[in-house]
């Protein structure tokens, strides 16, 4: 379609959805780039790059939790098999956060639909601490 997905990616989740073969490649109401079918606030170039499921709402690229135990954190999140993700901090103060975010930790999942990461001490840093997962390149 020349939007940069693939048609064997909208084949895989759009098997039953009416088709055009237009010059050699699948088109259809739900498959466009722009389009969010199961309306989690991701469109489907989203939904490909982070290898979730455009069908299924519950699946896509964000943080699932952030569990304080002791002084640490376990931060979880959903992302595809074979995607590369870095884990990221930021600070602030009452309640808003800068934007200057590092990474802390960078991991290629192979298994599974979610990752997880304890940031050990990270309950020990005052006053806020903001965590944000990026797709790497």
């Amino acid at each position: 379609m020349g939007d940069g997905i693939p048609d064997w990616w909208r084949a895989q989740y759009f098997p039953n959805q009416p088709t055009n073969n237009v010059n050699g490649t699948m088109t259809n109401n739900q498959s466009c780039a722009t389009c969010d079918p199961d309306g989690d606030g991701q469109n489907n170039m989203a939904e490909f790059l982070a290898g979730t499921d455009p069908t299924n709402s519950a699946s896509y690229f964000h943080i699932t939790s952030v569990v304080q135990t002791n002084n640490n954190f376990l931060v979880s999140w959903m992302t595809g098999i074979g995607r590369t993700n870095a884990l990221q901090v930021g600070t602030g103060t009452g309640g808003s956060y800068y934007t200057n975010f590092t990474d802390i930790f960078i991991v290629t999942n192979t298994v599974g639909t979610t990752t997880n990461y304890l940031d050990i001490g990270g309950a020990t840093n005052k006053p806020a601490r903001y965590y944000r997962v990026r797709l790497v390149p």
